[in-house]
């Protein structure tokens, strides 16, 4: 940022040639995020894969359990223009105990806007003749790693449902409690994934029933019988809640953006006028559910600018949505492949790009307005 302690042209630079092309940069990252999001999270899961596949090969050895795995930005690599992460492990006691490298995850692919603004950044300094020299430069981009990391954040965490089904995970050992997080060493990381056997059953459906603020964020909420209960308003981002029973829970205004609901039972649920951006709905079944005007974005919104990065969708694929009532909900680009519709009632919901089958389109009523908007799957 700009300020006084700043030479005059420091000053300028910021604010004529470093504000606009990182916002230019951080554009044109949203829209290759948003348009190849597939071939970025294959690139990502074979770099998984093999971590896992070495962390098994270190516990054939050494019996360390494994409490952490963090994804680790290293600023000797950047300034180095090298956009590969150090992948580490730790015991439960990360910040007691040294960790064990297990490999490396080559984000380049997010990083080359990074690398293309540095580029442009480079050349514009030109104009200030000898005011701005290699230093002012390299320290310029460190201070704008942020918001390019936390594209790595957004990738791993939408690849979730890939990454936690793989062999190559569930073969190497964790501690009860478990984490996956990206970051920079002994920093304050973020969180992508905690798994958490340390609480019992009912220590976790305390947990929710005396949630306050963001305590249940990110939360391990598995295999929990949740039918009739009522949790309305609460703040779930990112939990997990993936072959929970929940027939009948009462969910309504609540905050479910990047929450986890994958082969829940969730008949006759009330979601009312609940945010499900991000939300992972793959075969529930939400047969009679209520998704009134519930809201689901992609892409960048001002009402969410605590997210630096843009949304990429609600997923129903392969969900049970049986006389499930959309009515006035916002539902953009939800992807209901594979999904039952019938009966499901979708009257004026907005559905822009949102994807389905000439079949679906069978299976329930639609508008001209509403097919105008839907994107026909293949």
């Amino acid at each position: 940022m700009p300020s006084d302690n700043m030479s005059p042209a420091l000053n300028r630079f910021h604010e004529k040639d470093i504000f606009p092309s990182l916002e230019l940069a951080l554009n044109d990252l949203e829209h290759n995020f948003q348009n190849n999001l597939s071939e970025m999270k294959k690139q990502y899961l074979e770099s998984f894969k093999s971590i896992c596949v070495n962390i098994a090969k270190i516990q054939e050895n050494d019996q360390i359990r494994i409490g952490f795995l963090i994804f680790h930005l290293l600023r000797t690599n950047i300034i180095n223009h090298d956009y590969t992460y150090a992948v580490m492990v730790y015991d439960k006691n990360w910040y007691v105990n040294e960790g064990v490298r297990v490999g490396e995850a080559d984000f380049s692919f997010i990083y080359k806007h990074y690398e293309e603004l540095w580029k442009k950044l480079e050349r514009e300094s030109k104009k200030y003749i000898g005011q701005i020299n290699v230093a002012d430069i390299e320290g310029i981009m460190l201070k704008l790693l942020n918001p390019f990391h936390k594209y790595v954040t957004e990738l791993m965490r939408c690849s979730l449902m890939e990454v936690l089904e793989i062999s190559e995970y569930e073969a190497f050992i964790k501690e009860k409690h478990f984490e996956i997080q990206t970051g920079e060493y002994f920093e304050l990381c973020d969180l992508v994934h905690m798994e958490d056997r340390e609480k019992d059953l009912e220590e976790r459906k305390r947990c929710l029933e005396e949630s306050k603020d963001q305590s249940c964020c990110f939360q391990d909420f598995r295999n929990l019988d949740l039918k009739e209960q009522s949790y309305c308003g609460r703040d779930l981002r990112y939990a997990d809640f993936r072959k929970s029973s929940m027939e009948g829970i009462r969910l309504r205004n609540c905050l479910l953006i990047g929450a986890r609901f994958k082969e829940s039972d969730l008949r006759g649920a009330s979601l009312m006028v609940s945010m499900i951006h991000d939300a992972c709905f793959e075969k529930a079944d939400l047969t009679r559910g209520n998704l009134q005007y519930c809201v689901a974005f992609t892409g960048k919104n001002h009402a969410n600018e605590w997210k630096n990065t843009g949304f990429t969708g609600v997923s129903f694929k392969n969900a049970i949505l049986k006389e499930a009532d959309f009515s006035k909900a916002t539902i953009m680009g939800g992807d209901f492949e594979g999904a039952d519709l019938r009966g499901a009632i979708f009257k004026d919901a907005v559905l822009y790009r949102s994807r389905f089958s000439k079949k679906q389109l069978e299976q329930c009523e639609f508008s001209q307005e509403q097919l105008d908007q839907i994107k026909l799957l293949p």
